[in-house]
């Protein structure tokens, strides 16, 4: 079954996925360059693009079903309020009244797609972009609604596997092998840590296999060729961390009434938390798409269902608050698509940028004792000129208590308590330390890698040395 399933893909990748004349492929994030079909670490952003060889009429879509909503995010681009869909996923060959309309609900998640009955020509008619954001194989649906509205006509497949970017900063470099090497030989990984993220593998222990797949991803991120110093020229492309769309003065934030991002509640108790914003000014944002999720469901739960101000208290509390002038056919609230326990929150304004303040809020209540971590996902937000802009983006902190229990929490917080430490007395796996010194060795003699014209040698001898002594039991 799993040779059926690489052949199928191969053979998609080769050609692409055929619906009638309209097909879609996959590129690499810069729209331009082929997908090559490899597994893909969590992070890693694609492109896909509709085109046609014919210039007939055609309606379609393409969606995320079920769980695989929670593997990765279909994203279109370039909202326009005037004409109330997304302009920036359709091009002229469409047509001039071709049009992208974005459909969520609690099962399905992505774009109903029509061209224009008489301005389409034959050509690249719609773009989207792709994140992988979890683990697993994830498949997205290719629509053809002239031969069924409900069925798809082709799926889109990909691996993820986890991501060895541990500091999240786009590239894969020694401060994330420096990570890798803290871990080194710890054993009795867990879900939700997996030593950190370094049991690459998932076979609770950070050994050679985990070291393998570390370095084929090695340098993950990093442009291939030297920017220019001018960005409008061929290779110019900004330096890592400073790409020109980054809007590193827009913050989201979880936070509760009196803005705290660290905060304490007994079994049973519940909070309103908001989804803040927080920029150097006002203005910057007119759409904004959020996710809340929970770090353990089982501790906790979100009430994802809306405030209805004609029957108050409710049941429902979620509530979209963005001010002003918020065009509010267009809130929406709903389970995550990552786990039925969080909640998506979304909503837009008209000509004005949101002010800062409150987006959204809901209630959250505690159901047992532990620390909790409330994540925040940003899915998507534009300015006022219907330009993407990537906020940063901070969780909340919930040290969870049973006030009857003699107990007490740690107080390292939840960053300690939910990571799994390695038990030194459990048998680890055998491992060959003159064999991977040789190997590390040969990495950095590597001429195509040219490691040592990006890492200092001291700070490549200093992973070395953890690596040949990861205990310190030497000094």
């Amino acid at each position: 079954m799993k040779i059926t399933r690489c052949l199928v893909i191969f053979l998609f990748w080769e050609a692409a996925v055929v619906a009638g004349d309209v097909s879609v492929s996959v590129y690499e994030a810069d729209g331009t360059t082929p997908f090559d079909g490899r597994n893909i670490i969590v992070g890693t952003e694609l492109t896909l693009m509709i085109r046609s060889d014919s210039g007939e009429y055609w309606s379609g879509g393409v969606f995320l079903a079920g769980d695989n909503r929670g593997l990765g995010a279909l994203s279109a681009r370039g909202w326009d309020p005037n004409t109330l869909d997304w302009a920036g996923s359709r091009t002229e060959a469409a047509g001039a009244m071709a049009t992208v309309w974005e459909y969520r609900d609690s099962w399905l998640w992505g774009c109903d797609l029509y061209t224009d009955s008489y301005g389409v020509e034959a050509g690249d008619w719609f773009i989207f972009d792709y994140e992988a954001t979890a683990v697993g194989d994830p498949n997205f649906g290719f629509y053809n609604y002239s031969l069924s509205w409900d069925e798809p006509v082709s799926t889109v497949a990909f691996t993820q596997v986890p991501s060895p970017d541990f500091d999240d900063d786009g590239v894969v470099t020694l401060a994330d092998f420096a990570h890798f090497s803290s871990h080194w030989l710890e054993s009795d990984c867990q879900n939700s840590s997996w030593c950190g993220g370094a049991d690459l593998n998932t076979d609770t222990v950070v050994d050679m296999q985990d070291l393998a797949l570390f370095s084929d991803y090695w340098l993950w991120g990093a442009s291939e060729t030297e920017p220019s110093s001018d960005p409008n020229e061929p290779g110019g492309e900004e330096p890592p961390g400073e790409d020109p769309n980054q809007t590193s003065s827009i913050t989201y934030r979880i936070v509760n009434p009196q803005l705290l991002q660290e905060i304490t509640l007994s079994l049973g108790e519940s909070t309103t938390l908001y989804v803040d914003k927080v920029t150097d000014g006002e203005g910057n944002i007119s759409m904004f798409s959020v996710e809340v999720n929970i770090s353990d469901p089982n501790l906790g739960w979100i009430d994802n269902t809306p405030y209805d101000p004609n029957d108050p208290p409710g049941p429902g509390t979620a509530r979209i608050l963005a001010e002003p002038n918020r065009l509010t056919e267009f809130d929406y609230w709903g389970p995550g698509s990552m786990q039925e326990e969080g909640i998506v929150l979304s909503g837009s304004t008209w000509n004005e940028g949101i002010y800062d303040g409150a987006l959204a809020s809901f209630i959250y209540t505690c159901e047992g004792v532990g620390d909790v971590i409330l994540e925040l996902h940003d899915w998507g937000s534009y300015n006022t000129e219907n330009e993407k802009v990537y906020p940063q983006t901070e969780y909340l902190i919930i040290h969870q208590v049973d006030p009857n229990s003699q107990q007490t929490m740690m107080s390292g917080g939840a960053s300690e308590s939910l990571a799994v430490q390695s038990d030194q007395n459990t048998q680890v796996a055998e491992f060959d330390l003159e064999e991977t010194l040789l190997w590390l060795d040969e990495i950095w003699n590597d001429e195509n890698l040219k490691l040592q014209e990006q890492i200092p040698e001291k700070e490549w001898q200093d992973f070395i040395d953890r690596v040949a002594d990861p205990y310190g039991t030497s000094n």
